[in-house]
């Protein structure tokens, strides 16, 4: 009704300015041209005619593009909800860090660059073990979006059938490969820590190498293969490291790495040299923490303007509680 109203309103101003604009214009032509007094009446009409013809046709277009807005307005609106709701659905496949899972306590921060994003990280608990992830899926927004959806939910079904990381991402491969015939694909570290043997065991998809570091020194999560989903076949190399109470393993996403890194020193060798500094304990959560904002800080990598990531970590820490628990229930 307010709507219709106005539109009424305007319409008389329009009439308003039109009549004043043509006596304006009449007055005007009137003195210049000095028609013959019998065309005068003639002359003042066409004027009248034409102006209002004119802000008839300026009125009618005003209204179209004023539609046209409201449509625009309106689909962004939509837009915006499903993107809002994307957002919250990627949030919630994100797992909750429990205290401790057999005798390895970690965390996990993701920043995403936008609303949505591609990087995603998990924790797949198995009997005697887990199963830690971190995953970059290539490209950006929606498509990014619907890959990182997909290659979570085949990481969680797959795992029930082998946690063998090399085994695991052969099978991912395959199946996202199938998908996207290697349009899209993923980087990712698989990393699966066992309390009982006192080992982890990992296998790198072309992604940034992961850290251990602590007692058994410094040591790399580099080796594995190519990208999951490159390639129709692909096989990835397994790496088994034993590991002692305290040490400290840290993955991360290309996001952290490429806005942490400096000239002359290595991304591995800035996270190095950043957890070494950081004092209090050392905890998984304050791991996590201290990287993300020494990531945050950077504007990333040096000649690139208005960079932005998905920034990810997740720390895990193998505090061998478990093993002594064990041990002294068996020796009573």
């Amino acid at each position: 009704m307010t709507r219709r109203v106005l539109n009424i309103v305007a319409s008389i101003a329009a009439a308003f300015v039109t009549y004043r604009g043509a006596r304006a214009a009449d007055a005007l032509v009137l003195r210049l041209v000095h028609p013959p007094r019998g065309e005068v009446l003639l002359v003042s009409n066409m004027i009248l005619a034409t102006a209002f013809g004119v802000v008839i046709y300026l009125w009618l277009n005003l209204r179209a593009t004023r539609t046209r807005l409201t449509d625009l307005e309106r689909v962004q609106i939509v837009l915006d909800t499903q993107l809002s709701l994307a957002a919250d659905i990627q949030r919630h496949l994100l797992p909750s860090a429990p205290v401790e899972s057999n005798g390895v306590r970690w965390a996990g921060r993701l920043e995403p660059a936008h609303r949505i994003g591609g990087d995603f990280y998990d924790f797949i608990p198995c009997d005697t073990d887990g199963l830690f992830l971190v995953a970059d899926v290539s490209g950006k927004g929606i498509p990014a979006a619907l890959l990182q959806a997909s290659a979570h939910s085949l990481f969680r079904t797959l795992a029930r059938e082998t946690v063998d990381p090399a085994e695991l991402l052969t099978r991912v491969s395959r199946e996202i490969y199938a998908e996207n015939a290697g349009v899209s694909y993923l980087t990712c570290v698989l990393a699966r820590v066992n309390s009982a043997t006192r080992t982890v065991r990992y296998a790198n998809a072309g992604h940034p190498a992961g850290l251990m570091v602590g007692s058994s020194g410094r040591r790399l999560l580099s080796r594995g293969g190519p990208p999951a989903g490159l390639f129709a076949e692909t096989t990835y190399e397994s790496v088994v490291l034993s590991v002692e109470p305290g040490d400290l393993g840290v993955i991360v996403s290309d996001g952290i790495t490429e806005a942490i890194e400096e000239d002359g020193m290595s991304a591995v060798d800035v996270l190095s040299r950043t957890i070494h500094n950081i004092s209090g304990p050392l905890t998984p959560e304050r791991v996590c923490a201290v990287l993300m904002e020494t990531a945050q800080r950077s504007h990333g990598p040096r000649g690139v303007a208005n960079w932005q990531d998905d920034k990810t970590v997740l720390a895990f820490l193998y505090d061998g509680r478990k093993d002594d628990a064990e041990n002294r229930l068996t020796s009573r």
